[in-house]
């Protein structure tokens, strides 16, 4: 029984340090630090907010507030090279044809391969009056 831990002790002690190698490796590489290191996240100050509305709707519209902050994650490579131009923050307003003051989400339009991770403020107040 004592030859079963001392017998090739060298070896031993090579193969578990080269297996706990291995295992940090594809732990790290598998799950969360792989995927870190490949996605970047950038935030994009004051983007105005656009207004899309009826084409038959003739009043005229303002937003409170009218630009807001957005913050996207993508691939590094398309996060590099993404400018705040690309990103558009909009308001849906069809189907409130009657309502003077009323609230609505903030939607982003992006870039394909660029994912959402928050706008703020995410509603904003729309004003309107006829023209």
């Amino acid at each position: 029984m004592h030859d079963l831990f001392t017998k090739d002790i060298g070896w031993k002690l090579a193969s578990l340090i080269l297996a706990v190698i291995i295992w940090v490796t594809v732990f790290e590489y598998s799950g969360g630090a792989f995927e870190r290191g490949m996605h970047r996240q950038n935030t994009y100050s004051d983007l105005p907010v656009s207004i899309f509305s009826s084409t038959s709707d003739a009043r005229s519209f303002h937003i409170k507030p009218d630009t807001v902050t957005i913050k996207v994650s993508g691939p590094a490579d398309v996060m590099a090279t993404l400018q705040g131009a690309q990103i558009h923050p909009f308001v849906d307003i069809t189907g409130n044809e009657s309502a003077r003051s009323f609230r609505r989400p903030v939607n982003v339009s992006l870039p394909q391969g660029v994912t959402l991770d928050d706008a703020d403020p995410s509603w904003v107040g729309v004003e309107s009056e006829a023209r």
